[in-house]
């Protein structure tokens, strides 16, 4: 049961106008991805408001006593190691009772540079977060506080009334008069103003004023004067675009009703006025961007920290950002270092737009994940060498340095990504309908903040699993011969029980008197020794079997081979037959064997069992004057010794 001071309630009620579904994915993968029971946005109002949550069933709790309370009187991040332990913390009833807090870590949720709130990790045990993880939280902070911000602005636009537009002063709008029965369209001088025309460029008829209509509008716009003139009781009033003199759309509002009817009620003129909107629609789009450019920057973050692949990432995000950036098609790039100094561009995103068997090729290689822009003197190269953001909008000087036959690059938008000062990647969009500008690179900045996050944190787990590999590889390698050492062994051997075969052979090798070796040439010839034997022994067997050092001078082996006793009695051989090199002179050396053949349907828990078989053979070969192969029990095998 939670403390009495957390309410539990049957349904969701929002604090805000966001969208919930987006952040409680986000969220969760937060959790995931730092490897903690309870994740939360926490908004502080007369309670404190969790507009998402992952491993907590309730919607709002009271704000008295709340953690998030103390990182907003901090201002700064809160980090609690272990609150059973903490003076200020350990009477908390939240850490005496349900939920039982051991380990809290909040940082501040801004909203017009005010604290509202707190993104947390909670877990019931004590736990720890490094000041990079710390970074990472404050910087997921930023973004959704930008979220959160303008989706409730969003959602509390008000649109002027249809009283102001009306009462506005007629120099300021345009008038337009249509007489039905004729189709004959009169317009003052402020309407054609609004669209950069002459009155005399303007002709009477409808066909007219129509043509000049986005084609995406067209529809909406003449669906609703039907239905006005069908006398559906309400005034006219429809936003559309139209292009102006200078070539440029611009958006107009354009509001008014029949004000003459027939004998018969048929509708005989129409009166309407007519206002530049574009101001206010741009702003409209721009928050309306801005709220699917952070939604989809979250999910690319939340798919990074599930998946860990920062090419889906890319991929998933990549089709919203042409759409958003109003391009035909683009790609994203990472720098990677080839060789000692060579960068290349390495593509994590392209439009397909193949056209050539060289560049379907090409394209196949980028979805193989394969797909290297080495060439860098070119536009793409420019944006990587200068760091800077690059602007072509004039076709002569945007299509410098594409391939032969590539389609025409009209205009062009480098935007560079960055680690700090450091240049790590790149986006390139390319044939906007209108000019790429400043406004477009910084619209699109906090995307670009957000990859260079991405690309920083898949670098560190590139690292991260790099040196696991190294440590891994370490713990299971003899540093003098490189082949696998005891625990590789014993943690491979396993896998020979599971095998379709029936038998499978287990041996261990021993070096004859190898401590008269030492003691007459010394350690160094007795490690080239070491080194030699195990290279012979791993020359006479099958990539699928396994030989590893044991210790000292002792080998293990297991074969697939179900002729072990003949391979066995090879590899004695090929160890007598030829004295070894080393830096004091040749040194003959030979071998003990004691083989164990086991069914590949035994139990792998029997694997010590097995190998003391092998052990004991051994010592029996060795018993019997050495430099041969010895079997645990009669059979088949046998024959061969």
């Amino acid at each position: 049961m939670l403390n009495k001071q957390w309410h539990s309630v049957s349904e969701r009620k929002a604090a805000t106008s966001v969208d919930t579904e987006t952040l409680d994915s986000l969220i969760a993968s937060v959790a995931i991805y730092f490897d903690f029971p309870i994740a939360l946005i926490s908004i502080a109002a007369q309670k404190q408001w969790f507009i998402a949550k992952s491993g907590l069933n309730v919607d709002f709790a009271a704000l008295e006593g709340a953690f998030c309370r103390h990182v907003l009187a901090l201002r700064a991040p809160l980090v609690i190691e272990d609150a059973s332990l903490h003076p200020d913390f350990c009477d908390h009833p939240l850490v005496l009772a349900e939920p039982c807090i051991r380990f809290y870590a909040g940082v501040p949720l801004m909203v017009d540079e005010r604290e509202v709130g707190a993104i947390c990790l909670i877990d019931d045990k004590p736990n720890t977060l490094s000041s990079k993880d710390l970074r990472f939280l404050e910087s997921l902070s930023y973004f959704i506080s930008h979220y959160v911000h303008l989706a409730d602005k969003q959602k509390c636009f008000i649109s002027e009334s249809d009283l102001s537009m009306i009462i506005e002063p007629a120099d300021d709008v345009g008038i337009w008069g249509w007489k039905i029965s004729t189709d004959r369209n009169v317009f003052n001088q402020r309407w054609c103003d609004l669209l950069g025309l002459a009155l005399n460029e303007v002709e009477n008829f409808s066909n007219f004023w129509k043509s000049l209509v986005h084609s995406d509008d067209f529809t909406r716009l003449n669906n609703a004067i039907r239905s006005h003139l069908a006398n559906d009781g309400s005034a006219l009033n429809v936003d559309y675009r139209m292009r102006h003199g200078d070539g440029r759309w611009i958006w107009v509002n354009t509001y008014g009703r029949v004000v003459a009817y027939n004998i018969a009620g048929r509708p005989l003129r129409l009166s309407c006025i007519t206002r530049d909107i574009s101001e206010k629609k741009n702003a409209e789009l721009r928050e309306r961007k801005q709220v699917q450019l952070l939604n989809f920057m979250n999910r690319a973050q939340s798919v990074f920290l599930h998946e860990k692949n920062i090419r889906h990432s890319c991929e998933l995000i990549f089709d919203e950002i042409l759409s958003l950036a109003e391009s035909q098609f683009g790609l994203i790039g990472q720098i990677m270092v080839q060789g000692e100094d060579s960068k290349a561009l390495f593509i994590h995103a392209l439009s397909n737009i193949s056209w050539s068997e060289e560049a379907n090729e090409l394209y196949r290689a980028y979805q193989r994940g394969e797909l290297f822009f080495n060439d860098l003197n070119n536009l793409f190269g420019h944006v990587v060498t200068s760091g800077n953001v690059l602007i072509a909008n004039r076709p002569h000087y945007a299509s410098r340095g594409t391939p032969s036959g590539h389609p025409p690059l009209l205009r062009f938008l480098g935007l560079p990504i960055k680690i700090g000062n450091e240049t790590v990647g790149m986006i390139g969009l390319a044939n906007k309908a209108e000019d790429y500008t400043e406004e477009d690179a910084l619209f699109l900045q906090p995307l670009l903040d957000t990859l260079g996050a991405l690309f920083y944190a898949f670098e560190v787990e590139k690292s991260r699993y790099s040196a696991e590999q190294k440590l891994r590889y370490l713990a299971e390698t003899d540093v003098l011969t490189g082949l696998p050492n005891r625990r590789a062994f014993i943690e491979r051997v396993s896998g020979f029980y599971s095998q379709k075969a029936s038998y499978f052979t287990i041996a261990i090798i021993d070096i004859d008197y190898f401590k008269l070796v030492n003691d007459q040439y010394g350690h160094q010839a007795g490690d080239e020794v070491l080194k030699e034997v195990a290279f012979r022994l791993s020359a006479f067997l099958n990539s699928g079997d396994l030989v590893a050092r044991m210790g000292g001078e002792e080998f293990g082996v297991c074969l697939y081979d179900t002729e072990g006793a003949s391979i066995l009695e090879v590899l004695r051989e090929s160890i007598a037959a030829e004295p070894i090199a080393t830096s004091e002179g040749e040194v003959n050396v030979t071998v003990s064997i004691g083989a164990c053949q086991v069914s590949s349907q035994r139990s792998a828990d029997r694997w010590e069992d097995d190998l003391r078989y092998a052990d004991l053979a051994l010592y029996r070969a060795k018993k019997e004057g050495r430099n041969r192969v010895r079997w645990h029990m009669p059979s088949m095998a046998t024959n061969f010794t």
